[in-house]
């Protein structure tokens, strides 16, 4: 198990300045060394620290041309690299309505989401993200169309369509969730921080200390046990740390996340429980045990607390894909009982903006009725058709195949 990132927010000054970011940034680079010091010294291996704002339209509540919006990002990125920090993300587009904001302006949110390409265009490590539908505003269907086509104009910006990789569509994200693209500080309470999980492994340990999968599938409270006690070190750690830094502390998020090697795979944990590849019977239920054996746990919860499948970040799923094993039907089923939504899925570098909008509405009226945070993050990579292999030169990606969409 490793903490994937201790993830930062904070609410920079509106418009702010390059000098304006060093002064309010680098003070928060500051603590957050000192935070990771005191999780390293625990015995925890820390990926990444990152960094995130308040939602991009309180941060530039006046607007900004595509140029204004790339160079505030460079000097984000920047500065925020200065201080320490891996990733930075621009608090994600629409959220004030998650807190209650009855002055949501529509025009603003959606001159800032048609020039966020320019974001992943001029940077290398901001992510960007738009919050579709929450339970206080519903859903935002005027932003849909403009949603979908970032994806598609991101596309080209970067290699390998790797620009998506920094862009998501999510409903119902509440604040301070660790994982990115879709992090953002409410703008209403000091500077804070949350933990993000990289613990399938955990899971995959336990159960293969248990002989036979009638059995696996009884261990839901040892599940619950083993999540209560990794919960109970890194709470008693980030209360420390809170306290000795003056920052306020806001959870886990212990949603078994993979990487892509076996024994860190959620897919070997439906191997485990099903006798099946994933995808096969028993997926769904497999999910759900997990799922159902997180809810049970007590600690204090940051973000999805459910299950990530992403097939480009998990070994198993990865070669699954390739065997057409499962689809997006698959994925969206285990969503809807525990799993985080469509999350880093490869598809077909001429995808039609109609598509990308039918699982962006799909996903979030799933969100919707089930009042849970599920994402959409689609990587149309140029060049490539449904059924074509990947191939990416990043240590966090396995090669899979490109997914086909129903239609398509």
């Amino acid at each position: 198990m490793e903490i994937r990132a201790i993830t930062f927010f904070t609410q920079l000054p509106a418009h702010a300045s390059l000098q304006q970011m060093q002064q309010h940034i680098a003070p928060l680079g500051k603590q957050a060394m000192q935070i990771r010091k005191l999780f390293t010294e625990a015995g925890f291996a820390v990926q990444s620290l990152r960094l995130a704002t308040q939602p991009l339209e309180q941060l530039l509540p006046r607007g900004a041309t595509t140029e204004q919006l790339a160079t505030f990002a460079r000097q984000y990125e920047q500065t925020a690299s200065e201080a320490g920090f891996k990733h930075m993300a621009l608090g994600t587009l629409g959220a004030s309505s998650t807190t209650g904001d009855k002055r949501l302006d529509t025009g603003l949110l959606k001159q800032l989401l048609a020039r966020l390409p320019a974001v992943i265009s001029a940077t290398d490590w901001v992510f960007t993200s738009v919050q579709l539908a929450d339970q206080t505003a519903g859903f935002k269907a005027e932003l849909l169309p403009l949603a979908a086509q970032v994806v598609i104009d991101n596309a080209p910006m970067k290699a390998d369509g790797f620009g998506n990789l920094r862009y998501c569509m999510v409903a119902n994200m509440p604040a301070f969730s660790p994982f990115f693209p879709a992090a953002w500080h409410d703008g209403n309470y000091p500077s804070a921080f949350s933990i993000a999980i990289e613990s399938a492994d955990t899971v995959v340990d336990l159960l293969e200390s248990i002989d036979g999968a009638e059995e696996r599938w009884l261990s839901a409270p040892a599940l619950t046990a083993s999540f209560n006690a990794l919960g109970a070190k890194l709470d008693s750690l980030g209360t420390k740390a809170a306290t000795c830094n003056g920052l306020e502390y806001r959870g886990i998020d212990m949603t078994p996340s993979p990487y892509p090697s076996i024994p860190r795979s959620f897919g070997r944990i439906v191997e485990l429980l099903t006798n099946e590849p994933f995808g096969g019977p028993g997926t769904i239920s497999a999910v759900a045990l997990i799922k159902q054996s997180l809810d049970a746990a007590e600690f204090q919860r940051a973000g999805y607390c459910g299950i990530m499948l992403l097939p480009l970040e998990d070994a198993v799923l990865a070669e699954s894909a390739k065997t057409q094993g499962f689809g997006i039907s698959t994925l969206l089923a285990c969503s809807a009982v525990g799993a985080t939504g469509l999350d880093v899925i490869p598809v077909s570098g001429n995808l039609p903006q109609n598509q990308v909008e039918g699982l962006m509405r799909d996903t979030a009226q799933l969100a919707m009725a089930l009042d849970k945070p599920l994402t959409v993050r689609l990587l149309p990579i140029p060049g490539l058709q449904a059924g074509e292999l990947t191939k990416f030169n990043f240590d966090y990606f396995a090669s899979t195949r490109i997914f086909e969409l129903p239609g398509h």
